[in-house]
């Protein structure tokens, strides 16, 4: 079954080997997609990469949390926290200060 899915919905992507599972609010899909590919396509749609595994969806992002110098991200709505790997920190950062104060 091809089921369509928003964008704009995706709160954060997880590699499942050649795949990706991509997580909504209501769920989750997993699509013949390397996460890789998808880093490329949605980076300027506030895609940022925090894990080797892992994208995130910036407009989900409701807080940004630093405890013993590891950084991680709380989702919104359901406060689902996700690690950033340390090599990825500075981008996450940069990234989330390049976008601006929410409303």
């Amino acid at each position: 079954m091809t089921r369509f899915v928003l964008r704009s919905t995706i709160r954060y992507v997880q590699a499942q080997g050649d795949y990706a599972r991509l997580f909504t609010a209501t769920g989750s899909h997993l699509v013949r997609v390397p996460l890789s590919t998808l880093e490329e396509r949605w980076t300027d749609a506030g895609f940022v990469r925090i894990h080797r595994s892992t994208l995130v969806s910036l407009a989900h992002v409701a807080e940004v949390r630093q405890s013993q110098g590891r950084v991680s991200l709380v989702l919104a709505p359901d406060g689902t926290e996700l690690q950033v790997a340390r090599r990825h920190t500075r981008d996450v950062r940069e990234r989330i200060l390049a976008r601006g104060p929410r409303p």
